[in-house]
């Protein structure tokens, strides 16, 4: 067997046991879960649908125990350009919080990223660090993170640093705005920002703005417009 099917198999290998540790997690802490939130959305543009078509989706699951917190979260996103397939991307993360105060908390995180058209496709990511509550509030929700992990990327492994931030902010009973903020270290730096304006039709339906960006190293920017459903 060459280097290379040994390298593909230890890619694939590593994104089975990430695999296996958020289906874990996701079985173990749903036991006695005391809060649980799904949220499912789709989004997209469409420029005289030859031209231009862009089409995500979403799935973001928050769960909660008498000791611990899960997070789970998966997005798509595609693009086409004049018959020209130009964005196809995948992302699942994962991860489970311990608090230790009123403020701090212990974070451990999964993470697997696909980018047909990026060089390294594949990303895995493995990590734990410290997490601080910055803000909470009835309207302000705010959270820093950061980690030591580890990188698998179609061979070229290594440590790295991984730093999140997220903020929340009720404008009012019915609209909402987000904003999640990844950046990791590494060989090629890692970073995504994710805005979301969310107005709510009913207490389970939401229509809204979404844009992401992204930057690893291509840069992709994608907005749309989104229908939510929440679980």
């Amino acid at each position: 067997m060459n280097k290379e099917r040994q390298k593909e198999r230890k890619i694939h290998w590593a994104l089975d046991a990430s695999v296996i540790i958020m289906l874990g997690y996701a079985l173990l802490f749903s036991v006695g879960v005391q809060a649980l939130e799904t949220k499912a959305k789709v989004g997209g543009t469409f420029v005289n649908i030859d031209e231009s078509i862009v089409f995500t989706g979403s799935l973001d699951s928050k769960w909660e125990t008498e000791k611990y917190q899960g997070v789970f979260e998966a997005d798509y996103a595609y693009k086409a350009e004049d018959g020209d397939q130009t964005i196809n991307k995948f992302k699942t993360s994962g991860k489970l919080i311990k608090s230790l105060t009123e403020k701090h908390y212990i974070v451990t995180t999964g993470s697997y990223d696909y980018d047909e058209f990026r060089d390294n496709q594949d990303r895995i990511v493995m990590g734990a660090g410290h997490g601080y509550k910055i803000l909470r509030t009835d309207r302000h929700k705010a959270s820093i993170e950061n980690s030591v992990a580890y990188l698998l990327s179609n061979g070229n492994n290594q440590p790295i640093i991984r730093s999140s931030l997220w903020y929340a902010f009720n404008l009012n009973t019915k609209v909402k705005f987000t904003n999640k903020m990844l950046w990791e270290s590494g060989d090629d730096d890692y970073l995504r920002n994710e805005t979301a304006f969310d107005y709510s039709l009913t207490d389970k339906v939401t229509v809204g703005l979404k844009n992401v960006y992204t930057k690893d190293p291509i840069e992709y920017s994608i907005f749309n417009i989104t229908l939510g459903v929440k679980f």
